[in-house]
C-alpha cells in the first residue's frame, strides 16, 4: 500500500490519529489544538478536522505545516520512509507472506574509479551536465569510461559502465547483480515526488533542468523482464505520491510506461510528454523540462477509445491458425486453438481424483516456460506438496536428483513461481488482495485457484458461489492476468456440458472457458492386470478426455484424448516423447 492509499485510510478517523499522535491537545469546532507536533498543550498547532482541509496541519510558532503523513514524521520524529512503516503498522496492513523461490543477487565489488576530471567530465559538461549534478550522483570515471553507481541506503548494489562517447551503451559491471534503480542518492529522505526516466544521463538532466529528484530504471524501456526490478524495488517507492514517468517518446518507453503504471498505480503515476525523444535531448535544446512535469497527467480512461485503435489487433483475429495473445497449452492438438488470454477466467472441472490440480498444474509448467510469471493458491496441498508433484512434471521423471532439482528451482522457477501459503479454507478477499499484491509488486500474470470450494463458500450457498465468481472476473479484467479455477462436477451426473459443475450456474455463465475433464478408471485399472496383447491394445485408448465446453474468445471447443504418466504427473498426446523444460 504506498503512501497515497495510506493517507487516504488514516482521513477515515482524522481526530483518531491526531488524539494518538498528539494526546495533549483538545477539539475546538473543527480544528484540534495544541502547543507543538510532541502534543504538549497550547493553541499555536491546529488540525483540520472534516471538510475540504481534513488532515492539513501548520504550527504557527515554527511554519510547519503539511499531512498527517508530515504530522506523523514530525510528532515521531521519523524520516518519511519510517514514517510509512510505523503507519502501516498503526493501520494493522502487513504485506502479504508468500512462500516463493527466491532469485539469489551477489552484490558487487566497488568499481574502480575516482571523481571525474578528464574525459568523462569534459563529455558529461557537453552534454549538458554540471560538476554539481554529477557529484550529487556520484558517477565515477575510469580511464574514457563513465561509472554510474546504483546505491540504495549508500550500499553498492550494482553498478554499469558506459564509454563517454555518442552512441555508447551502459553495461553492467558484474554478472548477477540484484535490479535497482539508478539515482537513489539524489533523492532527499522528505521527497514526496520523484521523476522516472530511461537511462541515467536523463535521470542527471531532470536533476540538472528542475532540481527534482530523479531516478532511472536500470534496463532501458521495453514491457515485460526489462521492468522486473519492480520486485526489489516496489515497497522503496510507497512514500511517494507522485511517479512521473519522463521515459522516451518511442515505442519501447511506451511499454515501459505501461508496465510501470499497471504495477505501481495509474493513481500516482503521472505521464509526463517531452517534445524531445529523451530529457537528455530537451536539456541540449532549451527546453522548460519543468513546466512539461507540472502539466504531466494520469493515463486517460481507457473505456472511450476510438474503433481504429484496434486496427491491428482485429486484423490479427482473421490469421488462420494461429493465436495471437495467452500462454498456450502443452497439447499440440490445442495449440492454434486455445489460449489462456489476459482478463479472463478458464473453469477446470471434473469429479474428485480425476485430475485437475494434476493438469493445472501441468499447464503452469508449460506456461512458465513461455515466461509466464505464476501464483498458485492450491488450498487443498501444502506448497512441498505441490512442488514434489511439479519437480516431476518439469523433469519428466519419478525420482528427480536433488542437483536437477536444484536446477530446476534457479534456473527454471526462481522469479515465475509464487504460492499463497495457506492451507484449509482461506477468505476470498484475503486471497485477491495478495493476487493483487503478487501482481503489482512480482508482476504476476498467471493465478491458479484450487478450488473454489476452498474459499469459504458452502456448497448448497449459490449466491455466494456467484459472488465469488464475479470477483475472480473482475479481478482478473481490472489487472489483466488469467485466472485458473478448479472446480468439482455433480457425482450423479456424467461428465459432459457445464451443468454438470457443481454449484451455482453463474460459475460457468461468468467464465469465459470451460474444460472438463474426465479418467476413465476401469480403463486404467484393466491395464494393471491386462495380457501382454490386451495391454497393446489398450495402450492405443487414451485413458483421459479433455473437453472444451465453452471459450467465449475463440472458434473451437470439442476434445482431445490423452495418456496419463504416472511417474511424472504429466497428460501426453499418443506416444509423445518426453518434453525438456531445461
Amino acid at each position: 500500500m504506498d503512501i497515497s492509499e495510506l493517507k487516504s485510510r488514516l482521513a477515515t478517523d482524522t481526530l483518531g490519529v491526531v488524539k494518538h499522535l498528539l494526546p495533549g491537545g483538545r477539539l475546538e469546532g473543527n480544528e484540534y489544538r495544541c502547543g507543538d507536533v510532541f502534543g504538549e498543550k497550547g493553541r499555536s498547532l491546529g488540525v483540520h478536522i472534516g471538510g475540504g482541509k481534513n488532515g492539513i496541519w501548520s504550527d504557527f510558532n515554527t511554519g510547519q505545516s503539511g499531512d498527517l503523513i508530515d504530522l506523523w514524521k514530525e510528532a515521531r520524529g521519523l524520516s518519511l520512509s519510517e514514517a510509512v512503516r510505523d503507519v502501516k503498522e498503526y493501520l494493522g496492513i502487513k504485506s502479504p507472506d508468500y512462500e516463493t523461490v527466491e532469485r539469489k543477487y551477489s552484490r558487487p565489488q566497488k568499481p574502480r574509479c575516482a571523481a571525474p576530471k578528464n574525459s568523462v567530465k569534459e563529455y558529461l559538461n557537453g552534454r549538458g551536465i554540471s560538476d554539481g549534478t554529477i557529484s550529487t550522483y556520484q558517477i565515477g570515471e575510469r580511464g574514457r569510461d563513465i561509472v554510474f553507481p546504483f546505491l540504495r541506503n549508500s550500499e553498492l548494489v550494482m553498478y554499469k559502465i558506459r564509454t563517454a562517447e555518442d552512441g555508447a551503451k551502459p553495461v553492467p559491471g558484474e554478472k548477477n547483480m540484484e535490479p535497482c534503480l539508478f539515482g537513489w542518492q539524489a533523492v532527499p529522505d522528505d521527497a514526496r515526488e520523484v521523476v522516472l526516466t530511461e537511462g541515467e544521463i536523463d535521470a542527471c538532466s531532470i536533476y540538472e533542468a528542475t532540481g527534482y529528484p530523479a531516478l532511472s530504471v536500470p534496463f532501458g524501456g521495453g514491457g515485460g523482464g526489462k521492468q522486473n526490478w519492480i520486485d526489489t524495488e516496489y515497497h522503496s517507492l510507497d512514500r511517494f505520491e507522485r511517479i512521473y514517468l519522463c521515459l522516451d517518446q518511442d515505442e519501447p518507453g511506451a511499454a515501459a510506461e505501461n508496465a510501470i503504471l499497471s504495477r505501481l498505480g495509474s493513481h500516482r503515476c503521472f505521464r509526463v510528454r517531452l517534445p524531445h525523444k529523451d530529457a537528455n535531448d530537451a536539456l541540449r535544446e532549451g527546453c522548460e523540462i519543468g513546466r512539461f512535469i507540472e502539466e504531466a497527467t494520469l493515463k486517460e480512461p481507457e473505456e472511450l477509445v476510438p474503433a481504429a485503435n484496434f486496427r491491428e489487433q482485429v486484423k490479427a483475429t482473421f490469421t488462420p491458425d494461429e493465436i495471437q495473445e495467452g500462454y498456450i497449452l502443452p497439447w499440440g492438438k490445442t495449440q492454434t486453438k486455445f489460449a489462456a488470454r489476459p482478463g479472463e477466467v478458464t473453469v477446470w472441472a471434473g469429479k474428485t481424483n480425476h485430475g485437475k490440480s494434476q493438469m493445472t498444474s501441468q499447464v503452469m509448467v508449460y506456461a512458465i516456460k513461455q515466461g509466464a510469471k505464476a501464483c498458485i493458491a492450491s488450498m487443498e496441498m501444502h506448497p512441498k506438496r505441490y512442488l514434489h508433484r511439479t519437480m516431476r512434471q518439469v523433469s519428466g521423471s519419478l525420482r528427480p536428483t536433488n542437483e536437477y532439482m536444484d536446477r530446476i528451482f534457479d534456473e527454471f522457477l526462481a522469479g515465475h513461481l509464487w504460492c499463497f501459503n495457506v492451507m484449509g479454507r482461506a477468505a476470498l478477499d484475503s486471497m485477491i488482495d495478495s493476487f493483487i499484491y503478487a501482481r503489482k509488486r512480482y508482476g504476476c500474470d498467471t493465478f491458479v485457484v484450487d478450488s473454489l470450494m476452498r474459499l469459504g463458500v458452502r456448497n448448497d450457498d449459490y449466491a455466494a458461489q456467484a459472488d465469488a465468481i464475479c470477483k475472480l472476473v473482475d479481478f482478473a479484467v481490472e489487472y489483466d492476468v488469467h485466472v485458473h479455477l478448479v472446480c468439482h462436477q455433480r457425482k450423479s451426473i456424467e461428465g459432459v456440458g457445464t451443468d454438470s459443475i457443481r454449484g451455482a450456474g453463474e460459475i460457468a455463465d461468468n467464465a469465459s472457458n470451460v474444460f472438463l475433464i474426465h479418467r476413465d478408471k476401469k480403463h486404467e485399472e484393466e491395464m494393471e492386470t491386462a495380457t501382454e496383447e490386451r495391454r497393446r491394445e489398450l495402450e492405443a485408448i487414451p485413458s483421459v478426455i479433455l473437453r472444451l465446453e465453452k471459450q467465449r474468445n475463440g472458434d473451437w471447443d470439442g476434445k482431445i484424448g490423452l495418456w496419463f504418466d504416472r511417474d511424472c504427473y504429466r497428460y501426453k498426446e499418443f506416444r509423445e516423447s518426453v518434453y525438456e523444460y531445461l
